[in-house]
């Protein structure tokens, strides 16, 4: 009796440390993914105010795309017409997080 006490305890508590576990692990890959996600925002704004400084008024110097590096993470921009045919140019800039 005493065995089958112990062999139910034991199993019980195993399934808390692993619940435990799970919950840990998961509050952890969170805090990661959102960390990576903020450093990616960072490094793209950063690069956009680097290019827009650089630009100037001068829109003709703009290339239509380009790249960089920053901290071992890739940083594309890429610009084009507006969708309604205007004279000013959107403009996009993508970082990868997962890099």
């Amino acid at each position: 009796m005493v065995l089958l006490q112990t062999l139910v305890i034991s199993v019980i508590l195993s399934m808390i440390a692993v619940m435990v576990l799970k919950w840990v692990l998961s509050r952890y890959m969170f805090a990661a993914r959102n960390y990576r996600s903020s450093v990616a925002k960072v490094h793209s704004t950063g690069y956009a105010m680097q290019r827009f400084s650089a630009w100037g008024l001068n829109t003709s110097s703009i290339l239509s795309s380009g790249s960089t590096t920053i901290d071992g993470k890739t940083v594309t921009y890429s610009t084009g017409k507006n969708p309604d045919g205007s004279a000013m140019k959107t403009f996009s800039i993508a970082s990868d997080e997962d890099q």
